[in-house]
């Protein structure tokens, strides 16, 4: 039987709604497999387990007959379904619609037009000149699918870190009941955080070497072994991703978990360090140099300790000052999800949410929030649904009469503005002076010169009710480069108004970046953490947002959102207005 995690059971359902979109059929169906998809992929536990209790259903979205393909998938793999899809399409087809500006229909037009079913084999019909004479595409967009193959090849070899780590950690936990280990730990890219991940890494601490190996090549998701050895093993999973663990003595733990956790630049400046101390540091023990006596090597505690050094969280191990801070004793406190109070970007069924008001609240509840928003789209953007004025009376009415319970968590009247091309928002300034919250954000214009997205943010930042600016750059990892902005001018004009910057958790967002959060904590800017989730499940989302604000090295004082409710509204921009 394969073992399959939640993301791997996410992605067998994202690819059967793909091809079924390629097919043409009927766009509910599609749909279906879309929102199960995200909401398996936000389900906080294993999925094996709710399949044996036969409460698949259980999951938001996933009704008889998914849950039916769901348990097939957990017994063998895949689903009849799928399997049908992929007797007639390649499976490989859907590899095309990771490439930036490609499409369902640009993508069946390739293959129904050209038989094409790879990258390479693209990347080939463009250069040839056959993709530029199809129907809809011509020369710019056959330029412009050059440079989307360039960036996933950049991006492609490298997974979400929210798709990584249950991996990681099901591996550590696994290994961590192995008779004789210790400890057993995700390291490297996993344990720092990183947006995206490579190979995962996983340390063991064991005096007995042979077994942890032995175990590790017969570990349920194991679908081949790369390769073997005495303290080495690396493996493909039922995921497709690389796993490697190592086996170290115990004592040689504290250096080990530090030298596979670090960056290589973190590790080097350390390293230097040591050095100037007369200290050699290797993924073994720290020793003197003059006589090689081991100075420590037990914990990582241990090891910073021996080099003058408080512990750098592991988020922040990038040789980006974090060795400096933690000379002089002033590392700061970074944010933790136990300080998150509520969460400030979140749609409902009104628009392209599949959760309503009361469901998101109660899940809300479940988090142990204060409060939360309801912050659907705007009337810019019909598209999704965006809401008119009759709407939002509505809606306001809803939640006054949800909030007069006082039975949950208190409902923000919030909305996600459009900032068009000149930098203005939806609704007139009397209609957003109603609003408790306004977020605005961008969701037009990817590959406008650098200096009109800026002008178009910092206009909107004017807005005396444009409380939050939402997901800033845009960027989708692995699919959309972020719109490229001067960050060090927005962070001006936003500690200049008073508007908060999103730090947009959604796992493929996680928008701004841990560089662009390190700027706007210099200029002392408000940070507000938002899921951006569209079903109640994805409010989870939230450690993703904390993991990546503590890569930049985000405090609680900044963060809307780790503030009393009070003290949030407080903070808004729009009380300064007031």
């Amino acid at each position: 039987m394969p073992d399959l995690d939640n993301a791997t059971i996410a992605a067998l359902l994202e690819r059967t709604a793909d091809l079924l979109e390629i097919t043409g059929a009927d766009k509910f169906r599609v749909l279906s497999y879309r929102r199960a998809a995200h909401a398996v992929r936000s389900w906080p536990d294993d999925l094996s387990t709710l399949a044996s209790a036969g409460k698949l259903t259980d999951v938001p979205g996933v009704g008889k007959r998914i849950a039916t393909s769901i348990s097939s998938a957990l017994q063998t793999g895949s689903f009849a379904e799928l399997d049908d899809l992929e007797a007639v399409l390649p499976p490989s087809l859907v590899t095309l619609l990771q490439i930036p500006g490609i499409g369902v229909k640009k993508a069946k037009v390739l293959y129904d037009l050209l038989g094409i079913t790879s990258v390479d084999e693209l990347e080939q019909a463009v250069r040839d000149g056959r993709v530029a004479t199809l129907p809809g595409f011509g020369s710019k967009t056959a330029e412009n699918i050059l440079s989307g193959i360039a960036s996933y090849r950049r991006f492609g070899q490298r997974v979400l870190l929210s798709d990584a780590l249950p991996l990681a950690e099901k591996v550590a936990s696994h290994l961590a009941s192995v008779p004789g280990v210790v400890a057993a730990e995700a390291a490297g890219s996993v344990r720092r955080r990183k947006e995206t991940v490579g190979d995962i890494d996983v340390l063991v601490a064991s005096g007995d070497g042979g077994t942890v190996m032995a175990e590790v090549r017969q570990m349920p998701m194991v679908t081949s072994v790369i390769a073997t050895g005495d303290t080495k093993t690396s493996i493909r999973t039922t995921s497709g991703l690389q796993v490697d663990v190592r086996v170290v003595e115990p004592d040689s733990w504290g250096t080990a978990l530090q030298y596979f956790t670090g960056s290589a630049e973190h590790n080097v400046a350390l390293r230097e360090r040591a050095k100037s101390l007369g200290l050699k540091v290797s993924e073994y023990a720290v020793t003197r140099v003059a006589d090689g006596m081991r100075v420590a090597g037990a914990t990582e505690a241990d090891v910073y300790a021996a080099l003058g050094l408080a512990v750098p969280p592991p988020e922040i191990r990038e040789a980006t000052g974090e060795i400096e801070a933690a000379a002089a004793g002033a590392l700061p406190h970074l944010i933790e999800l136990s300080d998150i109070r509520g969460d400030l970007h979140i749609h409902s069924s009104a628009t392209d949410g599949a959760s309503t008001i009361e469901q998101n609240r109660e899940r809300a509840a479940a988090l142990g929030y204060d409060y939360l928003i309801t912050s659907d789209h705007a009337w810019g953007l019909r598209m999704v649904g965006g809401l008119d004025l009759d709407d939002l009376e509505r809606q306001w009415e809803h939640i006054d009469e949800l909030n007069a319970q006082h039975d949950g968590p208190h409902v923000l009247k919030g909305i996600e503005l459009n900032i068009d091309d000149e930098g203005n928002v939806d609704y007139p300034l009397d209609v957003l002076a109603r609003f408790d919250l306004c977020v605005a954000s961008l969701h037009s214009g990817w590959g406008q010169p650098r200096e009109v997205a800026t002008r178009r943010i910092m206009r909107a930042m004017d807005n005396p009710y444009v409380d939050i600016i939402g997901h800033p750059t845009g960027r989708i990892l692995r699919r959309r480069d972020p719109i490229e902005l001067d960050i060090d001018a927005v962070c001006g004009k936003a500690a200049e108004t008073g508007t908060a910057l999103e730090l947009d958790a959604y796992p493929d967002r996680l928008d701004l970046s841990d560089l662009h959060l390190r700027i706007a904590m210099r200029h002392g800017v408000a940070i507000s953490i938002g899921t951006d989730a569209h079903e109640s499940g994805q409010m989870a989302y939230m450690r993703n947002g904390v993991w990546q604000a503590r890569r930049g090295w985000v405090t609680p004082d900044a963060v809307l959102n780790a503030q009393p409710l009070s003290d949030l509204m407080r903070r808004l921009k729009r009380a300064r207005h007031a």
